[in-house]
């Protein structure tokens, strides 16, 4: 039954584009006349099918593009799904921007928060660990530096010394002697060479010194350790952290270019960055804002700095 009806649908249609196909080029007239007098008005000759489907192709293929280019080019887009204003594009892009720039953040922070925790569980490599894991970059010990360079060196040194004799009531940052002693078991070598232009100075904030150097001039590790944190912000410019054992921290600020990232090992003498005057300072010449902070507290570096 079911198949019967099947093919009787079939035979309709079959029969249909028979009479289309038989009649595809006959000929009509279609006339307009008065319904009360007959009197013919108007007479369109030589009408065909094949024409009638022609126009009507051409006519609907007319109002889509009309259609779309009066949408595309107007206002009206805005009711289409899929379709957004240019306002709400700029907010989405916008927020797609912030919402990198805060991956980002979240990365970084999370690999300080990993690289600290393992510094409260005492986990930080050892001197020896790190030996047996030799940095690939070239060794820029102070040691191997000219003796000419040294002499200068020790001299700024003893010169800056005098001078923060004279400020030395002024600092509130000095550390007790039984933690003075701890620290000079460590060896710190200076992170650059040049002349001391900013002293140690809690009591205005400034929680290290300046060592004033030339554009290229690089930035070493004062010694051996872990950098736990790397970043830019507008008032210390490009900037690192590294861990050293012994609850030690060392800060390098206003660099211009790092060559260090979070969670490598460095020794003492390893380049971390390219000196710069990026950040908010005082001092606007080219130099290195060095800090160390001994169990949370800042000391002053020229206290603890080795010049061989």
């Amino acid at each position: 039954m079911l198949k019967q009806r099947k093919m009787g649908k079939f035979q309709k249609i079959k029969r249909i584009w028979q009479a289309i196909l038989k009649n595809w080029k006959t000929k009509y007239r279609l006339v307009f006349s008065n319904e009360d007098t007959l009197e013919q008005r108007l007479i369109v000759r030589h009408i065909t099918i094949k024409k009638v489907v022609v126009l009507a192709v051409i006519a609907s293929t007319t109002l889509i593009i009309l259609t779309a280019i009066i949408i595309a080019l107007t206002p009206l887009r805005v009711y289409i799904p899929g379709f957004t204003s240019q306002k709400d594009y700029k907010l989405y892009r916008q927020a797609a921007a912030k919402i990198d720039s805060l991956e980002k953040v979240v990365a970084y922070n999370q690999a300080f928060i990993e690289n600290m925790t393992a510094v409260a569980k005492e986990t930080v490599p050892t001197t020896s660990d790190m030996d047996q894991d030799a940095a690939a970059t070239p060794q820029v010990h102070p040691v191997e530096r000219d003796k000419k360079r040294t002499e200068q060196t020790r001299s700024l040194l003893e010169e800056s010394e005098k001078i923060l004799g004279r400020v030395q009531k002024n600092n509130v940052g000095a550390t007790p002697g039984i933690e003075r002693a701890k620290i000079s078991n460590l060896t710190i070598y200076p992170p650059a060479m040049g002349a001391v232009s900013g002293l140690f100075n809690p009591s205005e904030r400034h929680f290290g010194i300046d060592i004033l150097g030339n554009p290229n001039s690089t930035v070493c590790c004062s010694a051996d350790g872990v950098v736990i944190f790397t970043g830019f912000n507008a008032t210390d410019g490009h900037y690192l952290i590294v861990q050293h054992p012994g609850n030690l921290t060392s800060i390098y600020k206003r660099n211009s270019r790092l060559l260090k990232k979070t969670g490598d090992r460095v020794h003492a003498g390893t380049p971390l960055a390219i000196m710069g005057k990026t950040g908010v300072s005082e001092n606007k010449t080219v130099h290195l804002h060095f800090e160390l902070w001994y169990n949370g507290f800042p000391v002053n570096p020229l206290d603890y700095l080795v010049i061989h």
